[in-house]
């Protein structure tokens, strides 16, 4: 063996052994995380509640990026103008951008809060007081709808029955809701920290999502500077094109989920007005913000304003429920498609699975952000069995592997079942015997 092969040899030899230690490595930390998932769950607990300012102003940030964008272009110009160098130009245009985008986004949110709290409120309140008239008056539609085929159950259910299943409702909550005066001021004043915690760290949010926007650029030339100071130039490449990837699945994906879902809820008020729905501006928002989660989230949104309508006018409620479901097959295959295209590349069962895996985790938050995790992470795993192929000299393309059974060992090429039983079979001595016959 010549030194040039055993440097082969031992540079191969190090890789091997610097893979099995990372493998080892990687087993060592699972088999601890499942042995203390505990205390790992209550420290992930303790450092989320920490950085929760931080993680609100990247929130903000992402969703205030492409407001500010829109108004860094249109006031360019002016800025240019005014201004006497281009770098004064560009952050005074960067800082009124930035602000500009915070004070719209939370316009945005105040709205929503303005128009769908008071009324969800006013409903409940509403609904609590007059629940046995509102199932009265059904009872009464549904003799009406059956032509008093049943008029005796429901008039007896009417008289006698309403009363008592509200008195056992009251008596199940107050059952299994086992409180005294110091549990309940107490409960009182935790809620109040936790509100009152939670809009502190809103506000320290946004001036974290502003000072965010300021650097963005800044950020991104530091990680960028850092890939490329830990890694090869081959897989600095490798790990900014993951990442440009990256980003733009999650701006694709988001930012189209919302706009889409601004859509879906203007055009079910349009219609709510057109056939004069009860509470058109509630149902309207309702349907909107929970159209955001994929999958599951037009059928959420569809339970509470059906049965708000319907307790209100029984037949609109009917009426309300079909325009649902034909509203979510318009989006789901004519406006949801022209938004948001093919922004994530996974398949509709890839969806669903991150939508669930995602709500058991991290619950409404986790069902939004799930769908692109799980398209990033499908990406990746792409890009690496590729790799893996391609070191083969196999195809790439998955659709070649779909009626494949056995590669062929000989010429390194893709075998159907039929293709490898023909060959064996020319292989054989009976068959050659039958040929020269």
């Amino acid at each position: 063996m010549t030194d040039e092969e055993a440097k082969i040899e031992q540079k191969a030899l190090r890789k091997r052994l610097f893979s099995y230690v990372i493998a080892a490595f990687i087993v060592i930390i699972f088999y601890f995380l499942l042995r203390n998932s505990r205390s790992v769950s209550a420290a992930i607990n303790h450092v989320n509640t920490v950085i929760q300012p931080i993680l609100i102003g990247f929130i903000m940030a992402f969703l205030m990026n492409p407001i500010m964008e829109f108004f860094e272009k249109r006031f360019s110009r002016l800025f240019n103008r005014f201004c006497k160098t281009e770098l004064g130009a560009r952050k005074a245009n960067r800082t009124l951008s930035s602000i500009l985008s915070l004070v719209v986004l939370a316009g945005i949110v105040v709205f929503i809060i303005n128009a769908i709290v008071p009324n969800l409120i006013t409903t409940i309140i509403y609904l609590a007081k007059h629940i046995e008239e509102q199932i009265a008056g059904v009872l009464d539609w549904c003799n009406v709808i059956t032509k008093g085929q049943y008029e005796e159950a429901l008039m007896n259910a009417k008289d006698n029955n309403i009363g008592d299943l509200v008195n056992q409702g009251l008596s199940f909550v107050d059952q299994y809701i086992d409180y005294d005066e110091t549990d309940m001021m107490s409960l009182i004043t935790s809620s109040v920290l936790t509100v009152g915690k939670f809009i502190v760290n809103i506000i320290i949010g946004m001036f974290v999502s502003v000072y965010v926007l300021l650097s963005k650029e800044t950020f991104k030339a530091q990680a960028k500077k850092l890939i490329c100071g830990l890694m090869s130039p081959k897989y600095a490449n490798i790990t900014l094109e993951i990442t440009r990837k990256s980003a733009d699945i999650f701006y694709g994906f988001i930012i189209g989920k919302i706009i889409d879902s601004i859509i879906i809820g203007v055009i079910c008020y349009i219609a709510c007005l057109i056939m004069k729905m009860p509470y058109p501006v509630l149902v309207s928002v309702i349907v909107g913000v929970t159209n955001i989660v994929p999958v599951f989230g037009p059928y959420i949104g569809a339970v509470p304003t059906v049965i708000i309508i319907f307790l209100t006018e029984p037949m609109k409620g009917i009426y309300f429920l079909i325009f649902i479901l034909i509203l979510q097959q318009v989006d789901g295959n004519l406006i949801g498609p022209k938004i948001l295209g093919d922004s994530t590349g996974i398949s509709s069962f890839w969806v669903v699975f991150a939508v669930v895996v995602g709500a058991g985790f991290f619950g409404f938050g986790g069902m939004i952000v799930a769908v692109p995790i799980v398209a990033i992470i499908y990406y990746i795993i792409g890009r690496v069995a590729n790799y893996l192929v391609k070191r083969r000299n196999l195809p790439e393309q998955t659709i070649e592997y779909e009626k494949m059974e056995y590669i062929d060992l000989e010429k390194n090429i893709l075998l159907q079942h039929a293709e490898k039983e023909a060959k064996e079979e020319k292989k054989s001595p009976i068959f050659g015997k039958n040929k020269k016959k």
